[in-house]
């Protein structure tokens, strides 16, 4: 190996870093650079340096295939190598208790009996840590993952878990890839995550300079180099490394090539006969080529395959690895031209040639089938690659990596067509099981295309199997916001299944319906079905479909006033999801069980519940679902409610980066709100116009849509605009048994008629009937401040009722209506005369609104203790610098003290996402983008007793 030059920085800076590792300061660092730059020679010398320091040091490589790649490929290629190193024995050592898991991906190599499922990515990633907790608690360990710019999902979720989730594990996972990243690529997609790029080192591995190129062909050559001929490499290879390597290599006396491409195609012409066969065997085979099939396929006897491969070697075109008795190219650009060079016919027999060989190992190991399907298809083999299209994607569909499956299902069924033997039975259920990868992809109008081709598929079937495949196209069209055409959908999957026994699906479609009448605001209805729903699961032995009957009734009990039965069946329905591991009904239980909390009055604990759910879908890798986003919604909504609008603001704000247009629209609507206390009117008035003409009939949605339009207006100087908006939106939701959203509507409506000195009757009847028929706090709030808005339009309301307004609203925990009940309070003591209490009124109004941000609210407080000439409010002595707040000082100090986000999060009693969001704001109030320079600064301004 030639010496190494340069790179003394980059060296070091990984040296350092895995002396913090040493001391329980994990490290996620990502290498990029250019092809050829010197990546895998950087990694190569940084792991030799630490093996030397005394750490374990496991490494994996990503494959490139056309068709969809391996699933947790680079792991894989790690685990085999720690049996490689350590002995099967000691791996097992090495590995703890973890290995019971994490060995049946290797289940091939070790001889393990491979578990029938892998589960789900949470515990995958669960297993991996638990590995490197096991192994750093013996030695250091550095985990490097190279070429990731081809890794599949789940490796890409799983780099992003072991970098967000806090630890104090002694492990450095250091990741490689190829600069120039497309637009779109998921990688990208990655590293441009604010919180992930917060959470990793980067380094970017530049060219050669002129300087470092002259000393590196000095020592490929023993020699120094004529100035000349030095800058005709720097010229041409523009320091790259490998190129001018290769330049190098051409020899003294040869014509310096004109191109990088003519040089590598010269390289490879030098070689003989059967060099160049094995060299074509190799570049087709892919990244890596083991001996044994190298011999078989390359057609060469024993002896001849030794010359070859010597020649191979010494040439520099292929590199070996003893450890895993294999073949690789020196660079992946010599590959590539190699593989160019093949002539496509030669090119079909070979990929071929090598998936009957892959073929015989699919038994014993099934993660070679992305591989083989890769190779079949290559070899346009129709029905061998569509076999094994439909094995990847299953394959990957039991580790969870959802995008790897629905890119495997999609190559079977581009295929299908070439195929005349293809059944449609087999056509039906690949279709299914590809529109359900496609939907936990995040792909959802793929989903519903995939489903409407399955029924049509099975159109002259089994009615019970027509059923089950319309229930599933009813729920992904409901998904994907296709409300009318998913009730349609669910419709007939009813009708097919009436006059069939009770099954699964039946109980499915019930459940679904029952949904839809929640939608429409009829919960009588709805929990009648929920009911009939439960009672067919039963009937069928259907444990999951139990559960998700529960969902349904536990939201109709509760928006119908009976909280806690509504929250026992929210908290069976997730135990039973759970359970089975159930998904769909999983995600919906917390979804579903947060809305209830908070309509009980828990609206903290619904906040909690959101997260579990938001950090349950990332440790499943479904951040991408639709479920995900109402999840990150509602958590929005409710941080919102709590005066957590920060919080609230750096969600909603990812939700809308990362999901379609189509699924926002009550992610949109809650920016909205967000935006209209806020200030930023322009900003809300847009996000208005992208969603008001939406198709939809919901009241959830309705309510709050008018409302904001009418807070609009009324900023906007139209209170009579803001009043008929208030009205158009009680009339449109007048069939909902919801009371609380008629209230809501209401009490803004009179809010807006007081401030005008309107009456409104019709308003003041509508709030007090519905007040009649409410029966939880927030109603009785609300139709209370609904009274003292209608006594105000008369100058006739008093101190005392507003004080009742803003006790109610104080107990709830809500402190924007807090704020404005409390400025509404500071105005009728000022007309009463109490100057103290309506001055003590007013400053903390002033404060609630100030902390939230809430312009508008604060400009107008300001207005009304000027018009009262109250005395200005005194600046707390024990106001906290930099405008911390006092849990932002408790978290900085919770992390001065060594704990990490999820300990200080147990600690706290909060998520470790919101101890994320914490931290984050207080980095920005105090300047500064890291740990060390926060902890410094805190400590400096005396935060850090």
């Amino acid at each position: 190996m030639a010496q190494f030059i340069g790179r003394d920085t980059e060296l070091a800076a990984l040296t350092g870093l895995l002396g913090q590792v040493a001391e329980h300061r994990p490290a996620v660092v990502v290498l990029d650079g250019e092809a050829g730059v010197g990546k895998t020679r950087l990694v190569a010398e940084f792991s030799a340096a630490a093996r030397a320091a005394g750490a374990v040091v496991l490494s994996g490589g990503c494959l490139e295939l056309a068709g969809g790649a391996i699933p947790y490929g680079p792991l894989i290629e790690a685990l085999r190598r720690l049996v490689r190193q350590h002995g099967e024995e000691e791996a097992r050592r090495l590995a703890g208790p973890a290995w019971a898991e994490l060995s049946g991906l290797i289940a091939d190599f070790t001889g393990t009996p491979a578990a029938p499922t892998l589960g789900a990515q949470t515990r995958v990633f669960g297993a991996v840590s638990r590995l490197l907790d096991h192994i750093g608690e013996q030695q250091p360990l550095v985990l490097v993952f190279e070429d990731v710019h081809w890794a599949d999902t789940a490796t890409l979720d799983l780099i992003a878990y072991l970098a967000l989730t806090g630890t104090d594990q002694r492990m450095m996972l250091l990741c490689s890839y190829r600069s120039g990243l497309r637009l779109g690529h998921p990688l990208r997609a990655r590293l441009a995550e604010p919180e992930f790029t917060r959470r990793t080192h980067r380094i970017s591995l530049a060219p050669f300079t002129t300087r470092e190129l002259r000393a590196f062909v000095a020592a490929l050559t023993g020699a120094d180099v004529s100035p000349e001929r030095a800058d005709r490499y720097f010229a041409l290879s523009e320091g790259n490394p490998y190129f001018t390597e290769q330049l190098v290599a051409a020899g003294p006396g040869s014509r310096v090539p004109d191109s990088i491409g003519d040089l590598m195609h010269g390289r490879l012409a030098q070689l003989g006969p059967d060099a160049a066969t094995v060299v074509r065997v190799a570049a087709v085979a892919g990244r890596r080529v083991g001996d044994a099939l190298l011999a078989r396929v390359a057609g060469l006897d024993e002896a001849a395959l030794d010359a070859a491969l010597t020649e191979c070697l010494a040439q520099g075109v292929l590199v070996e690895d003893r450890e895993e008795e294999s073949y690789s190219f020196q660079h992946a650009l010599l590959r590539e031209t190699a593989y160019e060079a093949v002539r496509p016919r030669e090119r079909r027999r070979l990929h071929g040639v090598l998936a009957e060989a892959l073929a015989e190992e699919v038994d014993g190991n099934p993660h070679v089938l992305p591989e083989l399907a890769h190779h079949w298809i290559a070899a346009d083999r129709v029905p061998e690659a569509r076999w094994a299209a439909v094995g990847a994607g299953d394959l990957a569909v039991r580790v969870r990596a959802f995008p790897e499956a629905e890119a495997q299902y999609r190559s079977a069924l581009d295929l299908w067509d070439r195929e005349p033997r293809a059944d449609d039975a087999t056509k039906v259920r690949v279709l299914t099981a590809a529109a359900d990868a496609a939907r936990w992809a995040g792909h959802l109008r793929q989903a519903v295309t995939w489903a409407e081709e399955a029924v049509a598929c099975a159109e002259n079937t089994d009615p019970a199997l027509l059923g089950e495949l319309y229930e599933r196209l009813g729920s992904y069209r409901w998904e994907a916001g296709f409300d009318d055409d998913a009730v349609a959908a669910y419709r007939a999957a009813r009708r097919l299944l009436d006059d069939a026994p009770p099954s699964a699906a039946g109980s499915r479609a019930s459940a679904a319906l029952s949904t839809v009448d929640i939608k429409r605001g009829d919960y009588t209805g709805a929990l009648a079905l929920a009911r009939a729903a439960e009672d067919e699961a039963r009937a069928a032995g259907a444990t999951a479909e139990v559960g998700r009957a529960k969902n349904s009734s536990g939201l109709a009990l509760t928006l119908l006033g009976k909280h806690t039965e509504g929250v026992a069946d929210l908290r069976e329905a997730l135990r039973v999801a759970t359970e089975v591991d159930h998904l769909e009904d999983m995600l919906r239980a917390y979804g579903n069980l947060g809305v209830c909390l908070e309509r009980a009055g828990q609206v903290a604990e619904a906040v909690e519940v959101f997260q579990q759910g938001l950090e349950k879908s990332r440790e499943l890798g479904l951040l991408g679902a639709r479920q995900a986003g109402l999840l990150a919604n509602n958590a929005c909504a409710t941080l919102f409610l709590l005066g957590r609008w920060a919080e609230a603001g750096v969600l909603i704000t990812e939700v809308l980066r990362y999901y379609p247009a189509r699924e926002t629209t009550f992610q949109r609507l809650t920016k909205a709100e967000i935006d209209l206390a806020t200030g930023r009117l322009d900003d809300a008035e847009q996000l208005l116009e992208s969603v008001r003409d939406q198709p939809s009939s919901q009241p959830r949605f309705l309510s709050p849509l008018y409302r904001c339009l009418a807070e609009l207006a009324a900023h906007r100087g139209d209170p009579e605009a803001a009043l008929d908006t208030v009205r158009h939106g009680v009339k449109a939701i007048a069939d909902a048994e919801d009371h609380l959203l008629v209230l809501q509507l209401c009490a803004f409506g009179l809010r807006v008629a007081a401030d005008s000195g309107t009456r409104a009757p019709d308003l003041v009847e509508w709030a007090r009937t519905a007040g009649r028929g409410a029966d939880d706090a927030e109603s009785a709030v609300l139709a209370a401040q609904s009274d003292a808005e209608h006594h105000r339009a008369d100058d006739a309301d008093t101190a005392a009722e507003w004080t009742a307004v803003a006790h109610a609203w104080r107990t709830l925990d809500r402190p924007y209506p807090l704020a404005y009940a409390l400025s509404r309070l500071a105005s009728a003591a000022a007309r009463d005369g109490d100057r103290a209490g309506a001055a003590g009124a007013a400053a903390e109004a002033a404060e609630i609104a100030e902390r939230l941000g809430a312009a508008p609210l604060l400009d107008a407080v300001t207005r009304l203790a000027k018009a009262h000439r109250l005395a200005r409010r005194a600046e707390p002595k024990d106001k906290l610098p930099f405008h911390l707040t006092a849990r932002e000082v408790e978290v900085l100090r919770e992390l001065a003290g060594g704990f990490t986000n999820r300990q200080i999060g147990t600690r706290l009693s909060i998520t470790k996402e919101t101890v994320g969001t914490h931290l984050s704001n207080a980095y920005r109030k105090l300047g500064v983008d890291n740990k060390v320079a926060a902890l410094a600064k805190a400590r400096d301004a005396g935060l850090l007793r």
